[in-house]
């Protein structure tokens, strides 16, 4: 099927249209082509983001319930921890406010939710604020530094930041090829993260990802060669 110029500068936007048209000559068929194969790999990456999200969250809730049986309620303890300089504990408090608020959205309208339920409805940004650096006391150095044995706080967090704009990035459909986005750099980083959290879990990802054979699906030649070095880490 063939869209007209009109019907697709309305659907995407010409800003956005406009990107893929620059890489593809200015030709519609051929931009709307990319912008489909954009879309794939967009799916393929959230597709092992998604599992390594499974990964990281259960982890962390595990050591949060060891420490604080309750932490999935807005009202447990551990969402009023402090430590440190007043200005320290005034940004945890501003954080603590925002980890109760994802608590109750996460609940919902069902009060009798399991921890469960609450578990598999916070976001990916939820689990990342969890290491920020005013948390180094009341919730990293006590709960979640077991985790990764050898890595500061700070590079793990640098981490599970970077995932968070790349998962977004991502879920909103935006340009792969974009060096803004750097694909070829999350996808590194993420590998390497991955395999430290657990290497036997990231490698069975890795044999049932798509992200290569998609990537190399690429219906733009010269971008299929720039992005060859996508894959050769991965």
């Amino acid at each position: 099927m063939i869209l007209s110029e009109t019907k697709a500068h309305n659907w995407l936007a010409r800003p956005r249209l406009r990107v893929y048209l620059n890489v593809s000559a200015g030709k519609l068929p051929e931009a709307l082509d990319l912008y489909a194969w954009n879309a794939e790999v967009a799916a393929a990456c959230l597709r092992d983001l998604g599992h390594f999200e499974v990964l990281v969250r259960n982890r962390y809730a595990t050591r949060l319930a060891e420490h604080f049986p309750d932490w999935t309620l807005p009202g447990s303890p551990l969402w009023s921890r402090e430590a440190g300089i007043p200005s320290t504990r005034q940004r945890q408090r501003q954080l603590n406010v925002g980890s109760r608020r994802s608590l109750r959205a996460a609940i919902g309208s069902a009060p009798s939710a399991t921890p469960g339920h609450t578990i598999a409805n916070l976001s990916f940004g939820f689990w990342t604020m969890l290491t920020a650096s005013v948390r180094d006391a009341t919730i990293w150095t006590p709960m979640l530094s077991e985790i990764f044995p050898g890595r500061s706080r700070g590079y793990v967090h640098d981490r599970m930041e970077k995932l968070n704009g790349f998962r977004n990035r991502l879920a909103h459909w935006e340009p792969v090829f974009s060096t803004t986005t750097g694909l070829a750099s999350r996808l590194r980083e993420f590998d390497q993260f991955f395999s430290e959290v657990d290497p036997e879990v990231a490698a069975w990802v890795g044999s049932h990802s798509r992200v290569v054979e998609t990537v190399g699906r690429c219906p733009v030649p010269k971008l299929r060669i720039a992005m060859t070095y996508v894959t050769d880490g991965w």
